[in-house]
């Protein structure tokens, strides 16, 4: 593996200003508070923390959905934090993707699955109709799904075949960097470990990198290599995995650590079934 940083983050920052109760004052929120990391080219990097942490807002940031207040995102040794436009933020897509947290709001309904997938082909301007069907027929095949479903609608499917759909879509595009902002939350223990099982295979088959933003230690411990961990819009601590785990110095991180749930026998036979 290349351990050529492919995201570095600089003291990135990102505030709200809100109308508080009393009088209709203003006040500040750090949603994202002075947060540096490097990530590894090829790795999985977890970034954990509960509700309001700021995982979310900087997943958004560096898919340049959400606005910048200070400081710097390098991707691929590039700012693309100072990126402006539409047609440079689309270019810069291209590269850096994301699969969504509900597989159900995040594909159009009135969309067949063919259509989906093509999406991101036809706006980058990928080859004509007969290549991009080709290609979302190779695509529909590496996310271990049948090529009758290109026909069928959203609602046709399960939540965990719509998340292969939404993961067919990420990766169409043949991009670096994959963010993965909660992309098994939704879905039952079963179907997790599969979808979890498919990312591994595709991040080999396609050397991808793996932003993963979860609340789930338990799926961390064997998904990622390296962990941030995220509090209130700062960054409490980071480290790889062993670190982590069996190393934690922070109360909050230990908290996160002891919360995760006792797995019980008859589901993680299943789990060491399929390597889970």
């Amino acid at each position: 593996m290349d351990n050529q940083p492919i995201l570095e983050v600089q003291g990135l920052k990102k505030e709200f200003i809100v109308k508080t109760k009393n009088r209709g004052e203003k006040e500040i929120v750090h949603a994202v508070n002075d947060i540096s990391f490097i990530m590894k080219r090829g790795s999985t990097l977890a970034v954990v923390g509960e509700s309001g942490s700021g995982k979310t807002t900087l997943a958004k940031m560096i898919m340049r959905f959400e606005s910048i207040t200070a400081g710097k995102i390098l991707f691929n040794g590039t700012d693309i934090s100072q990126i402006k436009g539409k047609e440079a933020i689309k270019a810069f897509h291209k590269q850096i993707q994301m699969v969504h947290q509900d597989p159900t709001s995040s594909l159009n309904p009135s969309k067949t699955i063919r259509q989906i997938i093509e999406e991101p082909l036809l706006v980058h301007k990928y080859g004509d109709a007969k290549q991009r069907l080709a290609k979302v027929r190779e695509l529909i095949q590496v996310v271990e799904l049948p090529l009758n479903f290109l026909d069928r609608y959203p609602h046709m499917l399960s939540g965990g075949q719509k998340q292969r759909v939404g993961i067919a879509r990420a990766i169409a595009l043949d991009s670096e960097l994959i963010i993965l902002d909660e992309p098994t939350s939704a879905l039952d223990v079963s179907v997790q470990a599969k979808i979890i099982r498919l990312l591994e295979e595709l991040q080999e088959k396609y050397q991808l990198s793996y932003l993963f933003i979860t609340h789930d230690l338990a799926l961390v411990k064997n998904f990622s290599d390296d962990v941030i961990v995220m509090q209130i819009g700062n960054l409490v601590e980071q480290g790889n995995v062993e670190e982590i785990f069996y190393h934690a110095q922070e109360t909050y991180t230990k908290k996160l650590l002891k919360s995760i749930p006792v797995v019980e026998p008859a589901e993680q036979e299943y789990l060491d079934s399929i390597g889970i």
